[in-house]
């Protein structure tokens, strides 16, 4: 059963529990799967007993910088609504305070590291799907001529993920992962206390096929419970 709720204003995708009362809150990608409806459909996630909330991320801004009107704006919006939007699911849900865990997948994925990073809620687990780790990645994969200007490199900074997550981390990564990416993602996977870095042979950076989503969905879903 799928039904729906409304946190800060957003129009989320709510899976509910089997007797269970605590909350998984999750972002979806900006490709495949790119909305709360899909990425509930990919990852439902079926074997964690908890409520399983699907957020929109917010519209990409208009601009032609690719970080600095577009990326940048995404994803601080996703995190500054993010405690709001926890507060009024507890309370349409009727979930207690207490630990959340964080799912995202790419640049949703990044929404959950940071989330976590910054401490904005708190935190029982993460896992990301081929998570973005910081801005240059993402801008080296969606403009490889970019010309970094002074505003640029202060907001590459405050999108990097520092490795101050005390939570256990999964990160999930295909095989078929953008190169630009890996680094990125290695890299905070050793820098972090209590983190895994697993690999999927047949998934690319997109969860864009049954049998991958089923592969992603089984491997987040045995973290998470």
């Amino acid at each position: 059963m799928t039904i729906t709720a409304t946190a800060a204003g957003l129009d989320c995708v709510v899976l509910p529990p089997r007797t269970g009362n605590r909350l998984v809150l999750l972002w979806h990608l900006l490709g495949t799967p790119g909305s709360p409806a899909a990425m509930a459909a990919a990852l439902p996630l079926r074997e964690v007993d908890a409520w399983r909330a699907y957020l929109p991320l917010p519209p990409v801004p208009e601009g032609a910088d690719v970080l600095v009107d577009r990326y940048a704006p995404l994803v601080e919006t996703a995190l500054a609504v993010l405690p709001d939007a926890l507060a009024d699911l507890r309370a349409e849900l009727g979930v207690p305070d207490g630990p959340v865990d964080l799912v995202g997948g790419s640049a949703g994925g990044h929404i959950a590291l940071l989330a976590a990073a910054r401490a904005l809620v708190p935190v029982r687990r993460v896992a990301a799907v081929n998570p973005a780790t910081d801005a240059l990645s993402v801008v080296t994969v969606n403009d490889p001529h970019y010309e970094w200007s002074p505003r640029a490199r202060e907001v590459e900074r405050d999108l990097r993920v520092a490795p101050t997550i005390t939570a256990p981390v999964l990160i999930v990564r295909g095989a078929q992962e953008r190169p630009a990416m890996v680094p990125g993602q290695n890299a905070l996977a050793r820098a972090l206390p209590d983190a895994r870095l697993l690999d999927l042979p047949d998934l690319a950076h997109m969860v864009d096929t049954p049998e991958r989503a089923s592969a992603v969905d089984r491997e987040v879903g045995s973290w998470l419970a």
